[in-house]
């Protein structure tokens, strides 16, 4: 009976998990007027990943691992590209020379605890080495956009930058809790919760940072 219990909790977490980023997309597709196109993409990509996910989460099939998580880590580029848009690294180098150089450290000591991390795991298939590389730069494409998210609050300082920063904040944070989660204890429940949560919170600011009408940021900008 406890073992059915555990079981119907840990699909009910699953299946919670898995339908925030395709319901929070199907709001933004149908409420917000002026979408950006790599925004847009970005939420398309990534609710596409959950919802295979959703659909094979009994297989294990590593063939969906692949597809899933490179369609997890194309959306993270399409994020980026939507930052690229308002970030200048010229005028970053210029005006926040001390914070890209501390940013820097910390991203670089990130990924050595992340490597020490996963290096070590030994995950169940027959192209071990490719698997660890894919990992790595998962992790690092995460913090490069955390970096750009926060140089793009630097450049902008308007309630638009801080919710995409906020929401990239919360969304490496969930899924850092998630390697912990999945490799270190599957069973800290609170762990699981506390990254429901804050994957509801980033895609929930992702869609309030949509709604903000651009002549409000202009006007907030020459304030």
């Amino acid at each position: 009976m406890f073992a059915l219990l555990s079981f119907l909790n840990i699909n009910m977490d699953m299946q919670i998990e898995m339908f925030i980023a395709p319901v929070i997309t199907l709001f933004y597709l149908i409420r917000v007027k002026n979408k950006t196109i790599f925004l847009t993409l970005f939420l398309i990509t990534y609710s596409i990943s959950d919802l295979i996910n959703f659909y094979d989460q009994e297989s294990y099939v590593e063939v969906m691992y692949f597809i899933c998580n490179g369609l997890y880590m194309l959306s993270y580029i399409f994020l980026l590209l939507e930052f690229n848009k308002t970030v200048n690294m010229k005028e970053i180098f210029k005006r926040f020379p001390v914070h890209l150089t501390v940013l820097a450290l910390l991203n670089i000591y990130i990924v050595f605890v992340m490597a020490t991390i996963i290096n070590p795991i030994e995950f169940e298939t027959s192209n071990l080495s490719f698997v660890r590389i894919f990992e790595h730069v998962y992790n690092i494409l995460l913090l490069g956009l955390l970096s750009m998210s926060f140089f793009n609050y630097l450049l902008n300082e308007n309630n638009k930058a801080l919710l995409l920063f906020s929401g990239c904040l919360a969304l490496t944070f969930f899924e850092f809790l998630l390697i912990g989660y999945y490799y270190l204890s599957d069973e800290m429940s609170i762990i699981r919760f506390v990254s429901i949560l804050l994957e509801l919170s980033a895609f929930l600011m992702f869609y309030f940072s949509a709604t903000i009408k651009r002549e409000a940021i202009e006007l907030n900008d020459y304030a």
